[in-house]
C-alpha cells in the first residue's frame, strides 16, 4: 500500500481524504501537526489522531509524545532546516530565541523527518515556500527517495487510472 503523509496545511482537507482513501493509499500525519492544531479549532478529517511520532527536538517536541532519534535523524534535521530556510536558519546553539517564522520551518523539519524516517512514500504538503519552489521538491526528492506533491497535485494523483503504480 501506498504510504502518504499530509502535513498540517492539509490535515483537514476532506477532499484529500476521501481521494487517498478511494485510491487506495494510506494517510497518516505526525504529532506535531496535533500540537499545532491544539487549540486552533482545525481538526484532522474524521477527528483522527497522528499515527507518526515525531523524534524528539529539545524546546520544541513533547516529552512522552515523541521518540529518541537516531544520529541520521539528526543530520537530517539540520539539512532539511537549512533547504527549507534557504540556509538562513540559525546554528545549532544560536536557536534559544526564534522568531515564529523560524518556529514554523523547525516544525516543519520535524514533519518531514518523521516521514522520512517511517519510509513513507507521499509527502503532501501546500508550502510551496518550504518545499517545492527554488528547486527544493527536486533536492527533496532526490536525496531521501520520497515524492512530494502539492494537495491540487495529489489529487491529480488519486483520480489518475493507475494512481497506486504511479508513486
Amino acid at each position: 500500500m501506498t504510504t502518504v503523509t499530509l502535513d498540517t496545511n492539509l490535515v483537514d482537507d476532506e477532499r484529500v481524504a476521501t481521494a487517498a482513501r478511494t485510491a487506495g493509499f494510506d494517510i497518516m500525519h505526525t504529532t506535531v501537526t496535533d500540537r499545532e492544531l491544539d487549540g486552533s479549532g482545525v481538526a484532522a478529517v474524521a477527528d483522527r489522531k497522528a499515527e507518526i511520532v515525531e523524534a524528539l527536538v529539545l524546546g520544541e517536541s513533547a516529552v512522552g509524545a515523541s521518540v529518541l532519534g537516531s544520529d541520521s535523524d539528526a543530520i537530517n534535521f539540520e539539512n532539511l532546516l537549512k533547504v527549507i530556510s534557504n540556509g538562513a536558519f540559525p546554528a545549532m546553539g544560536k536557536r534559544e530565541n526564534l522568531s515564529t517564522g523560524q518556529r514554523r520551518q523547525m516544525r516543519d523539519a520535524i514533519i518531514f523527518c518523521a516521514h522520512i524516517r517511517e519510509k513513507r512514500c507521499v509527502f503532501v504538503t501546500n508550502d510551496k515556500k518550504g518545499f517545492i519552489d527554488d528547486g527544493r521538491r527536486e533536492l527533496l526528492e532526490g536525496k531521501f527517495g520520497t515524492r512530494i506533491l502539492t494537495g491540487d497535485e495529489f489529487l491529480q494523483l488519486c483520480s489518475s487510472k493507475n494512481a497506486g503504480e504511479s508513486v
